[in-house]
């Protein structure tokens, strides 16, 4: 658990973070949301003490933040930032090793550490563990990245728009290696992005920010029903809410379980996939109706456009 209770940042006559309040559960997986310059970044860095609090009290598992040396907190907390930071002129895994070597860990302890790791994220440690960075794409280095900051098992990682710089496939297969990696660890996630499509997908609660305050903090689907008047309903956006309401849900948990065996001529959809992916599939095919997959591609329900409309009216 992660509280921040009555959090305030000045730089000169300017507030950066302004009587900030939230608390995030164990095992929560947290969006930090808002317009460039409204206080994300510096939140985190507060989180970590990179930056120092004017005043108010951040606490960890209960635990005061300030009553620790910095170096000892950060050991406790991985941080991962949008430019990776992996060290140039070493190995990838003596980038993934660096804090457990800092902490002493046994030399067998560290390799099978990384092994586990780079394994994790489906790097092959035969053939990663050896290069440097220059030697992956940027979608490996970021998945280095986060290893790196889950090295030494840390209770909360903190990142900072790890995956803005990459293109939008990458990207997207990167958010759907997080959350897998994170469900798996149950591990506490705080995370800076400006893309509210990134937290809606990701997010167990978005935080939304503006000028150094906190807005509203709720589920993505409370704050894309629900969301306060003003910067947070012009965030959200109007008719798009409906689109990314649907994009919450997967289609495994609307369908209905197959009676009867569907016509083959019926195109088909993995019960993994979203509602919006549902819909798009709809109209592409001009159909009226899917079959639903399992990840076996075993038939097991199936989805109708008049299902969707009935999710897509309760926005």
């Amino acid at each position: 658990m992660i509280e921040v209770k009555a959090l305030g940042k000045q730089f000169g006559a300017q507030i950066a973070v302004n009587d900030l309040s939230f608390r995030v559960e164990r095992g929560q997986f947290c969006m930090l949301v808002g317009t460039s310059g409204c206080g994300k970044s510096t939140t985190l860095r507060m989180i970590n003490r990179l930056i120092e609090p004017s005043q108010g009290q951040i606490l960890i598992n209960e635990q005061d933040v300030t009553t620790l040396p910095p170096e000892q907190l950060r050991r406790r907390i991985g941080y991962v930032i949008q430019g990776v930071g992996l060290f140039p002129h070493r190995t990838i895994h003596h980038n993934i090793a660096t804090v457990p070597r800092l902490l002493g860990w046994k030399k067998a302890d560290i390799d099978a550490r990384v092994t586990e790791l780079l394994t994790l994220f489906k790097l092959d440690a035969a053939t990663f563990a050896n290069k440097y960075p220059h030697q992956l794409s940027g979608g490996e280095q970021q998945r280095v990245g986060v290893a790196r900051a889950l090295a030494a098992r840390p209770e909360l990682l903190l990142m900072d728009e790890p995956f803005g710089a990459l293109d939008p496939l990458t990207r997207e297969h990167l958010q759907d290696e997080l959350l897998r990696v994170q469900k798996l660890l149950g591990i506490t996630i705080i995370m800076v992005t400006h893309d509210l499509e990134e937290a809606v997908k990701m997010a167990d609660v978005i935080a939304v920010m503006d000028q150094g305050e906190l807005l509203q903090l709720d589920s993505p689907e409370a704050l894309l029903r629900q969301p306060r008047a003003g910067f947070v309903q012009s965030l959200v956006g109007g008719l798009d809410r409906s689109l990314r309401l649907l994009a919450i849900k997967q289609v495994g948990q609307v369908m209905t379980p197959l009676q009867q065996q569907p016509s083959s001529s019926i195109p088909s959809i993995v019960a993994s996939a979203n509602l919006r992916d549902a819909m798009a599939l709809l109209i592409w095919e001009q159909a009226e109706l899917l079959q639903v997959l399992d990840a076996n591609g075993i038939a097991i329900g199936q989805l109708s456009m008049s299902d969707l409309l009935q999710q897509g009216a309760r926005a």
